[in-house]
């Protein structure tokens, strides 16, 4: 066996290498002369493919409506729920309501009898007449401390005008006397005349000086009637004052009487009373023992709660779609509203979040204490080009792209994804529906090589 090389195989027999040859050569020529093989035939020759070009599977990137649901069960409540407590104690004197009678805001619904609150309203009115009474009487004090005021200023003003003539007179008598001492002393007049003469002047100067102690008299006497006519007006002052303290106190009392009717905070429905007339109710302010006399809920617009799991909240945004769906008592029906508001903790317990879901109930076909299951539109994405999560590929920078196949070329194609749930993705941009990506095997392929295109399925079937 020596100048003849071998081949070994594992387990097998040593083979002559130019028995082999011949063997190769013999099937190369039978292949050559018989036509193509069973290779040949699946390659798909009618299309004109050569050989060593790639057979790739392709899909046809279609548009579709995505959406990211969850479902959950929840409770339907009144939009808004109040226990009606009375704020003033009394007896329950009627009730015009019973549970599931429709209500206004503002309809009387009960009304409390408080016999001795009316007593104080009565009291109150009467001091406030008693306080008017006195503001009329301290008008007329005005009146009158302006009027002696008046008379003070007249009697002023009257003494002035006396000591003006009294001035002019003791002017006259000092004159008079000037002239009569003068005569006196040059003839042989009696000093009797000079006498006469001084006399006169003396009683012209006491006349003034009386004169000017009217006018001091006067002065004061105006002074006094000044005094009492802002006494006056600071008594109607304090008068208007205890008119207003006592309107304030009629006002405060008819409130509080006002509060002996229980009225209807929002239109809704009547779903619990507590109490029945003749039953003393105790006022609810600072008082842990009161108890309501009726619970009332708007019902033409409900509330959906729910508990949305961990993993989902990251999906959740105000005014994300929800559909209502398998109600007991309306089982063919649903009803569509939004998220309204949701508490952005987490419950401790349940490590769930509280979600909320307004949905308008003109009908009041939805009543508070109903239970369905919610589907949560969590995000939807309205026509959007979908491939196979296979056909999506990372490359070493982290950017995702596909092979886009182009008369018999592949093309890589950057892809910003939108939507992914492990089956199709849905592309953000990158694809805007028609083109044929490779469904799968794109790794062996490379930007501008030359495949085989076959199949033609839509992407995701």
């Amino acid at each position: 066996m020596t100048g003849h090389a071998l081949f070994r195989r594992s387990g097998s027999p040593t083979v002559p290498a130019f028995a082999l040859l011949a063997m190769v050569t013999a099937l190369s020529f039978l292949v050559g002369c018989g036509g193509p093989g069973p290779a040949d035939r699946s390659s798909g020759k009618k299309q004109g493919d050569s050989y060593g070009v790639p057979r790739v599977e392709t899909v046809t990137v279609v548009k579709r409506d995505l959406s990211r649901t969850t479902e959950m069960p929840g409770t339907i409540e009144g939009y808004e729920t109040a226990d009606l407590y009375a704020k003033v104690g009394g007896y329950l004197g009627s009730m015009s309501v019973d549970i599931g009678d429709p209500i206004k805001a503002g309809q009387e619904l009960a009304h409390l009898e408080i016999p001795e609150m009316q007593r104080e309203l009565e009291q109150k009115q009467a001091e406030t007449a008693r306080a008017k009474a006195r503001v009329a009487q301290f008008e007329a004090g005005i009146q009158e401390a302006k009027a002696e005021q008046v008379r003070a200023a007249a009697a002023v003003d009257e003494a002035k005008s006396a000591r003006a003539e009294k001035q002019a007179k003791l002017k006259f008598r000092n004159k008079e006397f000037e002239r009569t001492r003068k005569l006196v002393e040059r003839s042989s007049l009696q000093a009797q005349l000079l006498d006469e003469a001084r006399f006169q002047l003396d009683a012209a100067e006491a006349a003034l000086a009386s004169v000017n102690a009217r006018i001091r008299t006067a002065a004061a006497e105006l002074a006094k009637a000044k005094a009492g006519v802002d006494r006056a007006q600071k008594d109607h002052q304090s008068a208007e004052a205890d008119v207003a303290v006592a309107h304030a106190e009629v006002a405060r009392v008819k409130t509080l009487l006002d509060y002996a009717a229980i009225r209807a905070p929002f239109d809704g429905i009547v779903i619990k009373r507590w109490v029945d007339p003749g039953a003393f109710i105790q006022p609810a302010e600072g008082n842990s023992a009161a108890r309501p006399l009726l619970s009332v809920s708007r019902t033409d617009r409900v509330r959906v709660f729910l508990d949305l799991p961990m993993d989902q909240i990251r999906f959740l945004d105000r005014g994300d779609r929800a559909v209502i769906r398998r109600l007991t008592v309306l089982p063919d029906e649903q009803f569509e509203g939004q998220v309204a508001r949701f508490t952005r903790a987490i419950d401790e317990s349940s490590r769930m979040m509280r979600v909320e879901i307004d949905l308008d109930n003109p009908n009041r076909r939805l009543m508070p204490g109903y239970y369905g299951y919610v589907t949560l539109y969590l995000e939807e994405y309205p026509e959007t080009p979908t491939v196979p999560a296979s056909a999506v590929m990372t490359d070493a920078e982290h950017a995702m792209f596909v092979y886009v196949v182009v008369e018999g070329v592949v093309h890589k194609r950057p892809v910003k994804p939108a939507y992914e749930d492990g089956v199709i993705v849905g592309i953000a941009a990158g694809l805007s529906g028609g083109e044929q990506v490779v469904r799968a095997g794109a790794s062996q392929l490379a930007e501008g090589q030359a495949v085989v295109a076959v199949s033609d399925e839509k992407a995701g079937d």
